[in-house]
């Protein structure tokens, strides 16, 4: 395997395009990736991925869209991958441990921002009861309800053992519209890394200054087509940029695999010149003070 190959890819929500995460894995190979929801897969599942099944593991969880019809559901659940669902429990991809929620709040089951006692269905079982039997789908719950969040479901995984990787559909509450909910979960177990969809966004939520560096753990979202790589710097080529490996070192350990991108974006500290090339022109130093006051918390 390329040693530059990252391990884990997740990407954002494919709404049915497969053709993007197809491509990335054939080039870069990583050892496993995540699809983060709103899949939407026109055939079964593990057709669609067919070309790429004995290149990379595939695991995934779902948003909400795959409930929105029959053969979204159909060709999610009823895919020779359906095993490979992440949500509710930890599972050990790529020498990560990765819990997974997936789906939505929605606040006929649970509002999050109320206590969890206060929830009007504990459990899909509970929710499935109180339905009449005309209103439940293949005599069950309502399929809208099978992408939403149950507390059940979130207390699983508050019971879990520890994990490095949180992948959810919905965001940390750093987000406009994400939830705490989200930060108490990855805190409780422990993760230093939170990936999520849904919001059709590419964010470093430390870059964007949602985050501070000093937080319990790094958050990224991935746009519909778009991917993160993990390890930070891996498939990302910086070393051949040029750039001082202690620099690009500090990078990383600030910015995650969102550090070549700061390093080659026009900053206003530096005369609107890149980190990059503004290091290369004699200001190295500068530029380690604004990423040491970057990771401390400051205001830059």
């Amino acid at each position: 395997m390329n040693p530059l190959a990252p391990e884990l890819m997740f990407f954002g929500d494919p709404h049915g395009h497969l053709a993007s995460v197809i491509a990335a894995v054939e080039r870069f190979r990583p050892e496993a990736i995540v699809l983060l929801g709103d899949i939407q897969a026109r055939q079964p599942l593990h057709v669609e991925l067919g070309p790429i099944l004995d290149l990379t593991e595939v695991w995934f969880i779902h948003g909400n869209h795959d409930t929105d019809s029959d053969a979204d559901y159909d060709n999610l659940w009823g895919s020779e991958l359906a095993e490979r669902s992440l949500h509710g429990r930890v599972v050990e991809i790529a020498g990560y441990k990765v819990a997974g929620l997936g789906g939505i709040f929605r606040s006929k089951i649970w509002d999050p921002r109320r206590p969890i006692e206060e929830a009007s269905f504990a459990s899909a079982d509970a929710l499935r009861r109180a339905m009449r039997p005309e209103a439940r789908w293949r005599d069950g719950m309502a399929r809208r309800h099978r992408s939403s969040i149950f507390p059940e479901d979130y207390q699983r995984l508050l019971r879990s053992p520890p994990a490095d990787i949180l992948v959810a559909h919905e965001a940390p509450a750093a987000h406009p519209h994400g939830w705490k909910a989200i930060d108490e979960l990855a805190e409780a177990l422990g993760v230093q890394l939170v990936v999520h969809g849904h919001h059709h966004q590419d964010i470093n939520y430390v870059v964007e200054g949602l985050m501070t560096a000093a937080a319990p753990f790094r958050a990224f979202g991935v746009d519909m087509g778009s991917h993160l790589a993990w390890p930070p710097g891996a498939a990302g080529g910086a070393e051949s940029e040029g750039v001082p490996q202690d620099l690009l070192d500090l990078a990383v350990q600030v910015f995650g695999s969102a550090a070549k991108a700061w390093l080659n974006k026009p900053h206003r500290l530096l005369d609107g010149q890149t980190p990059a090339v503004f290091a290369a022109g004699g200001g190295l130093q500068k530029v380690k003070e604004i990423l040491i006051a970057i990771q401390h918390g400051g205001v830059v």
